[in-house]
């Protein structure tokens, strides 16, 4: 059903530009090429996004692998690290009742962030888990920062949300491209993800 509602703004946004796109025609030529290109580079943008969001996302019911799970601590405050070659994430979890608060901050690996600086783009996700590893829900974590420049030294996470029932575990997954300098592209890009999900 997600994918269905993607796939209906795409092409909801895709048949406005191009009606926009068939406005300018009538109006000026020069703005034709331009309004063109415009139009083929978001529709391509917004279909790659929702391809990116969607790879990242597991299905509910997905296995998380056991090294990936961090256990749920009934009460009190939770401090841990989840760390990859590619990221680190100093996290501090505290639940009252039934709601549960994510803090702390993301630190991309100073080897991903020498050789490629610039973020294109990234997403983070924090997938709640049963107490056999199965996906219950999965929620955006993705922290703010701007897209095509320098990737800033420390990334602050902070969520707030009422903890699924029968949470026990939560593990993270993440998906990212970086690329060289913002307008030299002969360094290219890099990609970084982790999906431990079976």
């Amino acid at each position: 059903m997600p994918q269905l509602m993607v796939i209906i703004e795409v092409n909801r946004s895709c048949l406005l530009l191009r009606r926009d796109f068939e406005l300018s025609q009538r109006y000026d030529m020069k703005s034709h090429h331009v309004a063109r290109m415009f139009f083929v580079i978001v529709c391509l943008g917004v279909l790659s996004w929702s391809g990116c969001a969607n790879f990242i996302k597991p299905e509910i019911g997905a296995v998380a692998r056991k090294e990936a799970r961090i256990p749920l601590v009934e009460n009190g405050v939770q401090e841990g690290v989840f760390e990859t070659n590619d990221l680190k994430i100093s996290y501090s979890l505290s639940g009252v009742g039934e709601k549960i608060t994510l803090s702390g901050y993301l630190v991309f690996d100073r080897s991903l962030t020498n050789s490629f600086p610039t973020v294109e783009s990234f997403f983070l996700k924090m997938n709640f888990l049963d107490i056999e590893g199965r996906v219950i829900e999965t929620v955006d974590i993705t922290p703010i920062y701007n897209t095509f420049w320098r990737v800033p030294e420390k990334l602050e996470l902070s969520v707030s949300r009422m903890l699924p029932t029968g949470s026990k575990a939560i593990a993270f997954n993440y998906f990212g491209m970086f690329r060289g300098e913002r307008f030299d592209d002969s360094m290219g890009s890099w990609e970084i993800y982790s999906f431990p999900f079976d």
